[in-house]
């Protein structure tokens, strides 16, 4: 009988411990605390608003200058001096000086020819005066007296035509110094000091930096909404400005489909030469629900946008998008003017989660 009886024995002790244990791990699991919700979201916002939406056609373009000359010299002759690249020059003041011997010496040659015919004329004006007595007397043949006078005329006519080729002359030696039309930058020197120089021939370029405008070329589809006075945008690596059209060609090219129009910037905006697009109006202003391009959630099964509701949780709102303008991109959905949309953060957001807006990142809507 003792070994049943240790045998029961053994086994009770088995199971007192067994529910001990079993008590204790239910004990300890129930006083487990509960674990704690996840922090807000910290994300950015900005605002959808209600503005003109007028669709643009960017088009490239270049700024350049309405006064940019290859100023050319009138005479020919061996270049001696020529202003220098980079050189800021006065309208009149010289760029290229030219040897003038020859015309200096032929500028005296003219001035003896008009000595010799000042010479002769008077002695011609004297024997008129002579013979004009004469011819009252009866003296000489009044054939004689019209003779005199005729060479008198004659003679006259040699020393205008003396004084004229001076002044050709001396005209001449004043543009053999080619002078500056308007105030600009020497861009670039066309002849060296040394080279000859023919009549007609380009000595510099000269550029006007501060007459400024930008050309471009938009599709004839666009006539109807340009005009000089028509407001544009001007854009050239994230710098983005007003401007007016200020002339329009048109006049449609036959290749191209285009036409030509100019645009005033501002003097110290962009440089000549700068590669810029303009913002052209495509279509009628219309009044639309904007948000920033950076509010909508690009998705294969439709794209979204997050909204902060009154509780400060997400809340995801199916859209249709629309034109683009700028930063701000055209909505149809429900979305009104005001609500508030999470512009960096959105796509790992769930619905209805919480959130907190980053200190002073609540950004306004950019035109």
């Amino acid at each position: 009988m003792r070994p049943l009886t240790t045998s029961l024995f053994a086994a009770a002790l088995v199971g007192t411990t067994a529910l001990a244990l079993l008590a204790r791990g239910t004990g300890a699991t129930e006083a487990t605390p509960a674990a704690e919700p996840a922090p807000p979201a910290v994300v950015q916002v900005a605002p959808a608003v209600r503005t003109e939406f007028a669709p643009r056609h960017w088009a490239p373009g270049s700024v350049v200058s309405r006064r940019d000359s290859r100023v050319a010299g009138e005479v020919s002759g061996r270049v001696l001096r020529i202003a220098e690249v980079g050189d800021t020059v006065r309208a009149g003041a010289p760029l290229a000086v030219l040897d003038d011997t020859a015309v200096r010496l032929a500028e005296a040659g003219h001035l003896a020819a008009i000595g010799r015919a000042q010479s002769l004329l008077q002695l011609a004006q004297a024997q008129e005066r002579r013979y004009a007595a004469l011819s009252a007397q009866q003296a000489i043949a009044r054939a004689q007296y019209e003779q005199q006078r005729a060479e008198r005329d004659v003679l006259t006519q040699d020393l205008a035509g003396a004084r004229a080729a001076l002044a050709v002359t001396r005209h001449q030696r004043e543009r053999m110094v080619v002078r500056a039309p308007f105030d600009g930058v020497v861009a670039e020197r066309l002849v060296q000091p040394g080279e000859h120089l023919a009549a007609g021939a380009a000595v510099a370029r000269l550029v006007d930096p501060a007459a400024r405008e930008v050309r471009v070329h938009a599709p004839v589809a666009l006539a109807r909404h340009l005009a000089p006075g028509v407001p544009v945008l001007v854009r050239s690596e994230g710098d983005l400005r007003d401007a007016v059209v200020t002339a329009l060609v048109p006049v449609g090219d036959d290749s191209s489909r285009q036409l030509e129009l100019r645009v005033a910037v501002e003097e110290q905006a962009f440089a000549v030469g700068t590669a810029v697009t303009v913002g052209l109006p495509s279509a009628r202003a219309r009044a639309v629900v904007a948000v920033p391009r950076d509010a909508v959630v690009l998705r294969r099964e439709g794209d979204f946008v997050v909204r902060v509701d009154a509780a400060g949780k997400a809340e995801r709102l199916p859209v249709r998008t629309g034109e683009e303008l700028d930063r701000l991109v055209e909505v149809e959905g429900a979305i009104a003017p005001g609500d508030r949309l999470v512009v960096r953060g959105a796509e790992r957001l769930e619905p209805g989660q919480a959130l907190r807006i980053e200190a002073g990142a609540e950004a306004l809507a950019v035109r």
